[in-house]
């Protein structure tokens, strides 16, 4: 039987966009994260890559103050 979960240092989903933006200052736009970064690949759901614009789209026009911030937006917008 196969592990579960993503292999060491791999992430996908919202854990996979905090990874990509790993060291990136905020508070930050949803328009400034997807302009300095939507061209990154980011595995969303397990075997999907997606590019990060793709991703965070759907999202409010708001302020993320931090990559936690960011995470919660999305898991939200997947709830809803």
């Amino acid at each position: 039987m196969g592990e579960r979960g993503p292999m060491p240092g791999h992430a996908y989903g919202a854990a996979a966009i905090t990874q990509a933006l790993h060291g990136v200052d905020f508070p930050k736009s949803k328009n400034e994260i997807m302009s300095e970064f939507g061209n990154k690949d980011i595995e969303f759901k397990k075997g999907e890559h997606r590019k990060l614009r793709d991703v965070l789209k759907d999202l409010p026009d708001q302020t993320f103050n931090s990559p936690a911030d960011l995470e919660r937006a999305i898991h939200e917008k997947k709830a809803a």
